[in-house]
């Protein structure tokens, strides 16, 4: 299944193989690890009518494995521990001449996050069922979910139906609740999603893949955002998000050509577009380059305002419902020596009001700028 995207390792294969090949566990086990940092851009400080402009810094460190325990069925984990450390957006609001500014919490955030996930996978003759687990823990906020996938290989093996289903439970429990009322009647709400996808994956030939996809996600419960000073959503999202995926291999230059789309919208009246290219590079047998560029278009939500005052039923001003648009680049490479292989990534996103659509699309000084960094190691076993 080409879900988010076929790997690399998996398209490239197809350029080797004479005829499609059955479904199967993976021959070998592995064990690997990831450290990154994830750096903000700091808020501009003739915009930050009070409190700090130090955005969030995030150190980041992951670990999986995945173990084959018998012919058909393989049992996966990860986890991972986050430190972070900055302030955070309480309002946003138009002043007397129209410009937007932005009021935030004073001292630097010190958060901490924890999580795991575990699932397995059963291989029959013609697909996978498989099941999974995850849970994070904060210091504010605390998650629960499971998930369940199943895949079936029609036609030889050329056609693939995958269909999924995740649900998650969250519940809030708000820092410093001695600081706001709306901080303490968050304390102990729950909020709960749940999702489900259908994808139709088609090999074209021994160098072309594409994916169909079409899911729906629903998310009740409580919504707002406790920690602004004015926040009121509605009690329930509905979206629906539909796909392409398309894998090129060109055998003479021993690269893949990888072009996903997605379309998003739900009631509250955000639309978003993405496109991602991104080109995969076999420098020789034991490197491979990979560079991309992603973008990024949403509508604004219909209660979006930066009225200084609460006017309606329904208000935001959080930069993430406004209208705006974002690009992001990102490239990397991976050395292969045996069964280890080493990888480094670089990440970088601006976003911009003016890149977007129409709107309420006045400048919006906590849209997100940032770098990542990372390097891994994975060993094959």
């Amino acid at each position: 299944m080409m879900n988010n995207g076929l790997p690399a390792s998996a398209l490239l294969a197809l350029a080797a193989a004479s005829q499609s090949q059955a479904l199967s566990a993976p021959d070998d086990n592995e064990i690997r690890y990831r450290i990154s940092h994830y750096q903000q851009r700091d808020f501009p400080a003739n915009r930050v009518s009070s409190g700090s402009t130090q955005a969030y810094q995030i150190d980041i460190q992951q670990l999986g494995w995945r173990q084959k325990l018998a012919d058909n069925w393989v049992l996966t984990g990860a986890a991972s521990y986050e430190s972070m450390s900055g302030a955070s957006p309480l309002q946003t609001f138009s002043n007397s001449s129209g410009q937007s500014q932005v009021i935030m919490s004073g001292a630097s955030i010190e958060e901490q996050r924890r999580d795991f996930r575990l699932s397995s996978e059963h291989y029959f003759s013609r697909g996978l069922l498989a099941a999974g687990y995850y849970q994070s823990d904060e210091n504010d906020y605390q998650a629960k979910a499971g998930n369940l996938r199943a895949e079936l290989e029609l036609n030889s093996a050329l056609t693939t139906l995958a269909a999924s289903y995740a649900y998650s439970r969250d519940r809030l429990n708000p820092s410093e609740p001695q600081l706001s009322v709306k901080r303490q009647q968050a304390r102990g709400e729950i909020k709960q999603q749940s999702e489900g996808y259908i994808s139709l994956t088609q090999v074209l030939n021994k160098y072309e893949v594409v994916q169909l996809s079409i899911g729906r996600k629903q998310i009740s419960g409580y919504l707002d955002d406790p920690y602004r000073n004015i926040d009121s959503r509605p009690s329930q999202r509905l979206a629906t998000i539909s796909g392409v995926n398309y894998r090129f291999y060109m055998k003479p230059w021993s690269g893949a050509y990888h072009l996903d789309y997605r379309y998003y919208q739900d009631d509250w009246q955000v639309r978003s577009h993405t496109l991602k290219l991104s080109w995969l590079q076999d420098i020789n047998s034991w490197l491979r380059w990979r560079i991309g560029t992603r973008y990024y278009r949403q509508q604004q939500a219909g209660f979006y305002s930066l009225d200084a005052t609460q006017t309606s039923r329904h208000q935001t001003n959080d930069a993430r419902l406004s209208a705006y648009g974002a690009l992001q680049w990102s490239t990397g490479i991976d050395l292969t020596l045996a069964a280890t292989q080493l990888s480094f990534d670089w990440q970088s996103y601006r976003s911009s009001e003016d890149w977007g659509p129409a709107g309420d699309n006045r400048e919006t000084p906590t849209l997100i700028h940032y770098d990542l960094w990372s390097v891994a190691i994975r060993y094959r076993y």
